[in-house]
């Protein structure tokens, strides 16, 4: 949603530990980093403190972690409330065309052995397919009308920010 691609992060590098968000008062983004002395990581935090959603940075954890607040832009603002309830299907056609750039449009195959259920990508998340609902419904032993997405919606106890 930052519209800021991080170049640090590739096969071999990541020092994205986690992306959470907040939703009391004007919702926020909150990227968590490794506070380690890598030029690129440097960059990406500089450009991102650039961002006109930047909101502050603080050190935690001894200083081994770098936190960083975002305003969820604007244009985003609707696209963020669907994700938070899971209505990912109902996305702005702005948001998915970012989230195909960034993901692909590629469409899983086969069943999770973890759940039994379809494996879907995010573009068959944003963009499900009836099929992939009828087999959702018929594992769940449910009409197809009651599927509506085919991801569960982000558990708030897990995503959402909170300080210890």
């Amino acid at each position: 949603m930052l519209d800021c691609k991080l170049h640090h992060i590739n096969s071999k590098t990541n020092y994205l530990i986690d992306v959470n968000f907040c939703q009391l008062g004007f919702p926020q983004i909150i990227l968590i980093f490794d506070n380690i002395d890598y030029e690129p990581l440097k960059a990406d935090a500089h450009r991102l403190s650039m961002l006109s959603e930047y909101v502050a940075a603080e050190y935690t954890n001894d200083d081994k972690e770098i936190i960083m607040y975002f305003d969820v832009p604007l244009k985003y603002r609707k696209d963020f409330e669907s994700f938070v309830k899971g209505w990912y299907s109902e996305f702005s056609r702005e948001y998915k065309d970012l989230l195909i750039d960034i993901y692909g449009n590629d469409r899983q195959t086969g069943f999770s052995k973890k759940t039994g259920l379809p494996n879907v990508s995010i573009y068959d998340a944003i963009i499900p397919l009836q099929e992939t609902k009828r087999l959702f419904a018929e594992i769940l032993n449910v009409d197809v009308k009651e599927i509506k997405e085919i991801l569960d919606p982000p558990d708030l106890e897990e995503e959402e920010f909170k300080e210890i």
